[in-house]
């Protein structure tokens, strides 16, 4: 198949795109300040892995945990409400449900006169709870070490960016 021949306007588009990326990467590299976004993606990466590696035998991740313990403590939410209660977006909190529902862990069941389905933790998502709290509070007293007397500062600082941004 012959090659389609470069327009002016095509170099024109491929020199702007050039220029964008140089501008880009001058102004990361000219600005010294960190990007606080980045940084805490970082930290939630290296802490998800600590938590999933504490987890790992019981067989959840702590994102699976931290839905369930928040589930545990509604009153059988829509997914709506579990979506706010644990700021995911209501596809993405679908998918994490998925493989829990699918384990007898969670139920899903539509109430007469409600829309969408009601969620609740299984008898069974209760055990697998529950035997995953020793290992989720080895994780967080390892966390809790590293910071020391900040630790609670840095919850509160944490929920105040959460409620402003």
């Amino acid at each position: 198949m012959p090659q389609r021949r470069l327009t002016d306007n095509d170099r024109r588009h491929d020199r702007g795109v050039a220029y964008a990326t140089i501008l880009c990467f001058a102004y990361a590299v000219e600005d010294s300040a960190p990007c606080i976004c980045g940084r805490l993606r970082r930290t939630s990466r290296a802490l998800t892995r600590l938590y999933d590696e504490a987890l790992a035998p019981v067989g959840i991740t702590v994102t699976q945990f931290s839905v369930m313990r928040t589930l545990d403590r509604l009153d059988r939410p829509g997914l709506a409400d579990l979506a706010e209660a644990t700021a995911h977006e209501k596809s993405a909190l679908w998918r994490t449900l998925q493989p829990l529902v699918k384990k007898g862990w969670i139920a899903a069941a539509a109430e007469k006169g409600a829309r969408g389905q009601k969620l609740s933790l299984t008898p069974a998502g209760l055990e697998k709870l529950s035997d995953a709290l020793p290992h989720w509070r080895i994780a967080q007293a390892r966390v809790a070490r590293t910071l020391g007397p900040r630790e609670a500062a840095l919850i509160a600082l944490l929920a105040e960016v959460e409620a402003h941004v």
